[in-house]
């Protein structure tokens, strides 16, 4: 009887015992399970607030506040997000914006800062005189309007252009040198931050940024690997923020 008696207790120990690991288990899984949610959702929210920002910021350099909150709301909402606020003072915008995670509203404020236009004068970023530059001319350059680089950068471009030359047979093409404030305002109009400059900020308004477009040269071709290994040689270095394999600066 007394064997008995310890073999019901047991199983009945052993049942308690894999109840436990069983709820323990479970609940180890729902954790788990609501942490990967948490993780990427809490991600997506930063991600949102820091987009959102942007968008006011960009959108204030131009146009008026009410504008750049709705365009901050309008990418918050893209990003699964709700704005809660929007404040801008001249060039900076500081957002909120919440996303509900399980039952928590998550909350997030980020700033973002776009400088605005200003006034350039003669020899500043993009209000370089013309007559202060150099057409670059060379087979495979545009021609019209022609390119134009300041002069020690159009030197260094011919003699890396006729190297190329002369080591493949082929021309680079070069489609775009020097950009006045006006185009950089419709590039970035065009293309945002940070495919274009903010106006007033860009290396090709220094006259010292060179795009090797039309067709582009792209990562991977035997073009952008001849500039990898070469372009230093002239003074040449890649833009790698963002990433335009076709876009080289002259660093001299």
């Amino acid at each position: 009887m007394t064997v008995r008696r310890r073999v019901i207790d047991d199983r009945g120990a052993g049942g308690m015992l894999a109840l436990t690991i069983a709820a323990g288990t479970m609940a180890f899984s729902l954790l788990a399970l609501s942490l990967f949610s948490v993780m990427p959702a809490k991600a997506s929210a930063n991600a949102a607030a820091d987009s959102a920002a942007i968008a006011a910021a960009e959108t204030a350099s131009s146009s008026s506040t009410a504008q750049a909150c709705d365009s901050a709301a309008e990418v918050a909402t893209l990003n699964q997000a709700t704005l809660v606020s929007c404040d801008v003072h001249g060039e900076e915008a500081t957002v909120t914006v919440g996303r509900d995670i399980f039952a928590t509203t998550y909350s997030v404020t980020a700033r973002a800062a776009v400088p605005r236009p200003t006034h350039q004068t003669s020899g500043a970023n993009g209000a370089i005189p013309l007559e202060n530059l150099m057409v670059v001319s060379y087979p495979g350059v545009r021609a019209d309007p022609p390119v134009y680089l300041r002069p020690d950068a159009a030197s260094a471009l011919v003699q890396m252009l006729d190297a190329y030359h002369s080591q493949t047979g082929d021309y680079l093409p070069v489609d775009e040198g020097y950009r006045d404030l006006a185009g950089q305002q419709q590039a970035f109009d065009e293309y945002g931050w940070p495919r274009a400059a903010i106006p007033g900020t860009s290396n090709h308004g220094q006259a010292i940024a060179v795009d090797f477009v039309n067709p582009p040269v792209v990562r991977g071709a035997a073009q952008h690997a001849w500039l990898v290994e070469n372009a230093a040689q002239f003074g040449f270095e890649p833009l790698t923020d963002p990433d335009e394999p076709w876009h080289w600066d002259y660093a001299g």
